[in-house]
């Protein structure tokens, strides 16, 4: 993808996200602070919270889905969960953020998991613990333009520019560098910190275009990349680091969870059936990095955008929240009809949208369809749960939108029954549903909340990237 046609997407949702009312609060819940370790968050029922970077290869979107090699990864992890507790809802939340932020936030207690292709440095060991690694002999080259000179070793990076991240691998291997350097009474390396909000696959397109002399990657990335760049230079024997080790981080107070993990690495490492698969998938194809996918709104989301923004301003919601409904509902196939009768993107029976409560009749249009089922949503919300915790109604609306309002009023009495508080869903209500409907309903509004995450945290970050460029 060019860097013209990218920031052009870029732009296209700046103006997009413009029109959308803020909505902190529901993104709060998932990146508020807390510490704990894996048995203390089965047992309260919270998400793990994974930290990752957007970029285009470990975590992206594309079609609304979450793809990417971190992505993957970590959706088999939360298939192992389930299957090791024993659990229906054990569930996972994706937390992109810059590289700067990774480790204060999970030292913070804002996440609970950092996975972005870490590579275990001294520092980073300093400050968490990594699980056993699930990829070994990484080595980090320097990587150059058309016009930059050649490089047969790192020593010869000496006095030139290096552009990279600041908090990656890559910056305390020149900061070491560095040292060796003036040990040899050598001029250090020029060490310019890119915009936090860049990615290293950003880096080197810059360098392909001769925007920055050198910067740093991974050796497999770096091969990936020149696929895509093929004025990259690369530069295998000035290699700053090698038999790097990349791996999953978490607090140093969580032996469960990294135990866990590094279980759970060890079927997904290199050479393994799944891990080979996963690998080749993102790092040996180029399917993935010659789209574009640096942006929210893509492929059959695309088109969609401006109807979830006109009505989910229409009716004060965040257009995100809608977009994260809708692929959990229909995938955005406007084409699907439940066996029930709902049909369209929001999966919404025309008996319903005809009715007095919404008032729209021909919903077999994907203009009235979104209409209908943003404006059913704002129904109930107003008349089924005004009663309710102001940061818990979309999730009570989600879950009647799913099962119906009058089953949510007998789960919220259940709840009751239980101990349980009827005002809340998560780690309340909704075992009251799983209780009286069973997994769909807990899990539908579960998976809304985790697409909701990944998309406005992705927003965020995407939008502050095309400032950077």
């Amino acid at each position: 993808m060019t860097w013209f046609s990218r920031t052009l997407f870029l732009a296209c949702l700046t103006v997009a996200v413009s029109v959308a009312p803020a909505r902190g609060a529901e993104l709060g819940r998932v990146q508020q602070s807390w510490k704990g370790d894996l048995s203390q968050i089965i047992e309260s029922h919270r998400p793990i919270r994974v930290l990752v970077v957007y970029n285009r290869t470990n975590f992206f979107m594309k079609e609304g889905v979450m793809r990417g090699l971190e992505a993957d990864m970590m959706s088999a992890y939360e298939k192992h969960l389930a299957e090791e507790y024993k659990k229906d809802l054990v569930r996972l939340v994706f937390v992109p953020v810059p590289v700067k932020d990774l480790f204060p936030a999970l030292l913070d207690g804002r996440g609970d998991i950092a996975a972005a292709a870490l590579t275990v440095t001294a520092e980073r060991s300093r400050q968490a613990d990594f699980a056993e690694p699930y990829r070994t002999g990484v080595s980090e080259i320097v990587v150059g333009g058309p016009k930059s000179p050649a490089l047969s070793s790192a020593e010869d990076l000496s006095g030139r520019k290096a552009t990279v991240l600041a908090g990656s691998s890559y910056a305390e291997h020149l900061a070491d560098l560095n040292e060796r350097l003036k040990k040899h009474r050598k001029k250090p390396v020029r060490i310019v910190d890119a915009d936090p909000y860049l990615a290293t696959e950003d880096l080197l397109e810059m360098a392909a275009r001769g925007m920055v002399p050198y910067t740093v990657a991974d050796r497999f990335l770096a091969d990936l990349w020149k696929k895509v760049f093929p004025n990259l230079r690369l530069y295998p024997d000035a290699a700053i680091h090698t038999d790097g080790k990349l791996a999953w981080a978490v607090r140093k107070d969580c032996p469960e969870l990294r135990k866990s993990l590094s279980e759970f690495a060890a079927t997904v490492r290199q050479g393994t059936l799944l891990g080979n698969m996963f690998f080749k998938r993102y790092y040996e194809n180029d399917d993935f990095v010659t789209d574009p996918t640096t942006q929210v709104e893509i492929g059959k989301l695309k088109p969609m955008a401006k109807l979830f923004q006109k009505y989910a301003k229409m009716y004060d919601f965040d257009w995100l929240k809608i977009a994260a409904m809708a692929y959990q509902e229909s995938r955005f196939d406007m084409n699907r009809k439940s066996s029930a009768g709902a049909v369209g993107v929001m999966q919404i029976k025309p008996s319903t949208a005809a009715g007095p409560s919404v008032g729209i009749k021909d919903v077999h249009t994907l203009e009235n369809n979104i209409h209908a089922g943003v404006k059913y949503l704002r129904y109930l919300v107003d008349n089924y749960f005004s009663d309710v915790a102001p940061e818990a109604r979309m999730d009570f609306a989600l879950a009647a939108y799913n099962a119906g309002p009058n089953r949510i009023i007998q789960v919220r009495k259940r709840a009751a029954e239980m101990g349980l508080d009827p005002k809340l869903w998560f780690g309340n209500c909704e075992w009251a549903a799983f209780d009286i409907i069973g997994r769909e309903t807990t899990g539908y509004v579960a998976h809304v909340q985790m697409y909701y995450a990944a998309y406005k945290g992705s927003e965020e970050i995407l939008l502050k990237r095309r400032e950077a460029m």
